[in-house]
């Protein structure tokens, strides 16, 4: 991967073993440790020398150690994090479930913070206007904006609704740009996982 390639990517090795086209799904599966493999796979690296990639955080994963993550993103050269994989893509009940626990794109945004006080540059992953406006409430300004698990009826009117609203209320958009599984591409300016 060229560095400027990778510089845009999100590093999220608990995902490596599957299928590109089933990460936004298999992301979301309490099935995997995000975090534990993110530690493990940059302890077990060089670090980044140029053109670090955004690490991927789980912000929800109540076993976090944030002293522990931050020694190990430092270590491994990486200057950038977001809050994926995201609570934000579940809905219904299960997104009520979660959110009666704890588990919202406020705590995920606060655990942002954090990490921007430490040092990091974060990127707030946003799937909705109100995940937008909760990211732009919390002090962030970048916003990664994710089209869900399903692609929006209208790709176009998506982004240019949202990605206005964020614009309007001084934050900068990023796209999500998708693998093979057909998610939303269309900005210059483009996230990849």
């Amino acid at each position: 991967m060229s560095p400027q390639r990778r510089a845009r990517s999100v590093f999220l090795p608990a995902l490596e073993p599957f299928p590109p086209e089933s990460w936004p799904l298999v992301a979301l599966l309490p099935v995997l440790d995000i975090n534990g493999a993110l530690r493990a796979a940059l302890q077990a690296r060089r670090p980044f020398r140029s053109a670090p990639p955004i690490a991927g955080l789980f912000a929800c994963d109540p076993f976090l150690r944030l002293a522990d993550m931050v020694a190990a993103l430092r270590q491994a050269g990486i200057t950038a994090v977001v809050n994926y994989p995201t609570v934000q893509l579940f809905e219904g009940e299960t997104a009520a479930a979660l959110a009666a626990v704890g588990y919202r794109a406020e705590a995920e945004f606060r655990l942002l913070q954090r990490l921007g006080e430490a040092g990091f540059a974060t990127i707030a992953c946003a799937v909705t206007r109100r995940g937008a406006d909760a990211a732009l409430a919390a002090g962030h300004r970048r916003i990664l904006l994710h089209p869900g698990l399903l692609p929006p009826p209208d790709p176009q009117a998506w982004w240019a609704d949202l990605a206005g609203h964020v614009a309007i209320e001084g934050g900068e958009a990023l796209a999500w740009a998708a693998t093979a599984s057909g998610q939303v591409s269309m900005p210059r300016r483009r996230i990849r996982l």
